[in-house]
């Protein structure tokens, strides 16, 4: 008898194993600390003053407690921000804390506070840097310089669950502005990063070099709130940010002519009155906000989000003395047990 041969379109495409375990954490915190945080800024140019990171402690084991008793099972910190500092002592840039008066590695002090409480950890990594970059530099300078980064928070830190980059707009000119009207469908958006956006980062090369070093670790790569969802390939997961009332996921894409499974992680922030371009909530500490999502919301998001089969990750700004928002810590720790 012969036999029927088997084709893509009736075996079901599952998630790897590795994303499977990302999946079963289903929430976690999100953590933008940086020298943003004692300019009360979202966006800065690379050129705040060192000196002015001056905080006495940072107190990652708050965070991690605080996360653990919310029901949270991994936590995420900005490694590198747009403007560039270095949460960790890069051998490859003088803009890190190192040169700070605070001086200690906050990647180390939370990867140790986060083994003491049980979750794991993830690093936010932005591409563009505002500190180093400048249009005469070489785009293959300037890509080495990423590797050498990527490879420390690789290499130095233990097992991460997610790599999450940011700004990848910075060196594609085309297809992800809404309202420039050439990226109509998401099937033009994702053409146009591999058009350009893709081949400016090196992006296969990076992402294939990251997989060489942590096989386990997911990569995200954000493609802004104008395509919540949408995978600059290649990639593990897809990135939402605030993208808490997304209605629908699709979790099969089409890369190198098959189906693939890539998760969904919605990025939210408990602040919810901000400005410029973040009215809709602050990521970092601002003296002034002291807005916060209410219990009823975060849990309407965590439903949604579950209804999705996605993940959700909710960001808190700590303060300056490298503590969490009395109203952060407050809600969140009332959030799981009410």
């Amino acid at each position: 008898m012969k036999q029927a041969s088997i084709t893509q379109e009736n075996v079901e495409i599952l998630p790897a194993k590795a994303q499977k375990q990302f999946l079963e954490l289903k929430f976690g915190m999100f953590v933008h600390y940086g020298i943003n945080t004692f300019h009360g800024v979202e966006i800065s140019q690379g050129d705040l003053p060192l000196q002015s990171f001056n905080a006495e402690s940072v107190d990652t084991d708050q965070w991690c407690m605080t996360a653990r008793n919310s029901g949270m099972k991994y936590i995420v910190i900005i490694a590198k921000s747009v403007d560039g500092f270095c949460n960790w002592p890069s051998k490859y840039s003088n803009y890190t804390v190192q040169y700070t008066p605070f001086k200690t590695d906050i990647l180390a002090e939370l990867v140790n506070s986060a083994n003491k409480y049980g979750l794991k950890v993830g690093f936010s990594y932005s591409l563009w840097d505002n500190h180093i970059f400048s249009k005469a530099l070489m785009d293959e300078v300037y890509n080495e310089y990423i590797l050498n980064q990527v490879y420390e928070l690789l290499t130095e830190y233990g097992p991460l669950v997610e790599l999450w980059f940011d700004g990848f707009w910075h060196r594609q000119d085309f297809g992800w502005k809404a309202e420039s009207g050439f990226a109509v469908s998401p099937e033009q958006f994702i053409q146009t990063w591999r058009r350009e956006g893709a081949f400016r980062w090196k992006w296969d090369y990076l992402y294939a070099t990251c997989k060489s070093l942590q096989p386990d670790c997911l990569i995200f790569n954000n493609p802004t709130r104008l395509f919540r969802g949408l995978p600059l390939l290649p990639v593990d997961g897809r990135a939402a940010e605030k993208g808490e009332d997304l209605e629908s996921n699709n979790n099969i894409w089409k890369w190198l002519g098959k189906d693939v499974f890539l998760p969904l992680q919605i990025e939210t922030t408990l602040s919810q009155k901000g400005k410029d371009a973040y009215v809709d909530g602050n990521w970092y500490w601002h003296q002034s906000d002291n807005s916060i999502a209410k219990k009823w919301k975060i849990r309407n998001w965590r439903k949604n989000a579950e209804k999705l089969g996605a993940n959700l990750v909710l960001n808190v700004g700590p303060m300056v003395n490298g503590r969490l928002r009395p109203e952060d810590e407050k809600v969140l720790l009332r959030f799981e047990t009410n």
